[in-house]
């Protein structure tokens, strides 16, 4: 497959993440993902990727016999140019700001019980692409402010 980018036009069938060198990181206030591409071959020293991260909340509140599941979501997103390395390899990082809102309900103890991180990472130069998913199951106590911990 044959991508047109003017005078960046790159061969794609090699271009790939590694799977193995994804990893995503998330306090509740920020996504940080690191991974790695290889094979990218293109005329430029740097290549445009996008980063996606969603966050999947699932949280229980009770309040005496009352008791209410929560589900919520929230996606960012990040695009930016990385270096490409001598050995047609890039290696980046991204720091990408992302809340998931209402997860206090007023009167309520709210306890986290599921994360669910989905990371698409995407080169629009070379059209390689991957999708991480992390769960945790967890018990914590105090919706956002245990995120945060």
């Amino acid at each position: 497959m044959l991508l047109i980018g003017g005078s960046n036009a790159a061969l794609a069938d090699g271009a790939h993440f590694v799977p193995e060198a994804t990893d995503v990181s998330w306090d509740g206030t920020v996504a940080t993902v690191t991974f790695r591409e290889v094979g990218v071959v293109l005329k430029a020293d740097v290549t445009t990727i996008s980063v996606k991260v969603t966050a999947d909340v699932d949280a229980v509140c009770r309040r005496g016999v009352s008791t209410l599941h929560i589900y919520r979501s929230a996606t960012a997103l990040d695009a930016k140019d990385y270096p490409i390395g001598d050995d047609h390899t890039v290696e980046g990082a991204a720091r990408v700001p992302l809340e998931v809102p209402g997860l206090e309900v007023s009167g309520f103890t709210c306890v986290i019980t599921n994360t669910s991180v989905t990371t698409v990472l995407k080169d629009f130069r070379t059209g390689a692409t991957l999708t991480h998913r992390t769960d945790h199951q967890q018990i914590r106590k105090s919706t956002t402010r245990a995120l945060r911990q």
